[in-house]
């Protein structure tokens, strides 16, 4: 448990260590984690932590990042080299562990999983994977199905149907992609179809914070496109206004829906 002392810290070494944007996306997804995590039954504290320092390692160069990813972790070559946009997220464990040493595993994980995911995501990876796409900064139009999706859909649901507009964005937009991209697609696909009615479902209607039930007949899906940004498996942030200190006050404006949900949108 971070405390809020402790997180007024790491929020204050965060912006003097990154650009002024992306410590506003930092503060708009640890905003958008903590949301999440309200809505799907996530602990909190850890999405909101794990949204904040997602991207500490962008603060390095593509040399020093190549070079940090060599020495402590199992990044393959070609990626180094081809795909260094990535990197930020596998190094950051190693960085953050040093910086903050009571961060867990799990937030770790979290944090190495933003930008390539993984074939199978604890809870609070998908929390944060998504957050870094939905944030308030993200001004593209299609991000719009993503968020009418948030308390309607399972998190599985809505992590699928993220990760797939980052896929057909690379694609289309001609980018590299990790090799193990394709892997943790194919075992998402195949997770999805083996599941009740071929999907993840949806929320169930009692909005009491527990896990979501899968709904095999309301199974949403999104052709979203990521706008341009870096080579990476997640796309750039548009600008973000500042956030007040503290542990993830949200800045967005919320909704709710029949079922008790509360809804991310842009204000």
């Amino acid at each position: 448990m971070v405390d809020a002392d402790r997180f007024e810290e790491m929020r204050q070494r965060l912006q003097a260590r990154v650009k002024p944007s992306r410590y506003a996306h930092s503060m708009g997804v640890s905003q958008a984690a903590e949301q999440l995590a309200r809505i799907y039954g996530v602990n909190e504290n850890d999405a909101a932590v794990a949204g904040l320092l997602h991207d500490w390692d962008k603060a390095l160069s593509f040399k020093q990042l190549r070079k940090l990813a060599k020495k402590h972790t199992k990044v393959p070559k070609a990626v180094r080299k081809n795909i260094p946009g990535v990197l930020h997220a596998y190094t950051a464990p190693y960085s953050l562990k040093k910086e903050f040493p009571e961060l867990t595993d799990e937030v770790l994980q979290a944090i190495e999983r933003h930008t390539c995911a993984a074939p199978e995501m604890a809870d609070l990876d998908m929390v944060v994977f998504i957050a870094d796409i939905i944030e308030p900064g993200r001004t593209f139009g299609d991000v719009a199905p993503l968020r009418e999706a948030v308390g309607e859909v399972s998190l599985e649901e809505l992590f699928y149907m993220t990760y797939k507009a980052t896929m057909i964005y690379l694609l289309e937009d001609d980018k590299a992609i990790h090799p193990d991209s394709l892997d943790t697609w194919n075992a998402w696909v195949a997770a999805r179809e083996a599941s009740e009615g071929g999907c993840f479902g949806s929320v169930s209607a009692d909005g009491d914070g527990e896990e979501p039930e899968a709904d095999a007949d309301s199974c949403a899906s999104s052709e979203s496109e990521v706008p341009e940004g870096e080579t990476s498996q997640t796309v750039q942030v548009a600008e973000a206004p500042a956030a007040s200190a503290g542990v993830a006050e949200a800045t967005s404006a919320s909704s709710v829906r029949s079922n008790g949900a509360r809804v991310i949108t842009i204000e």
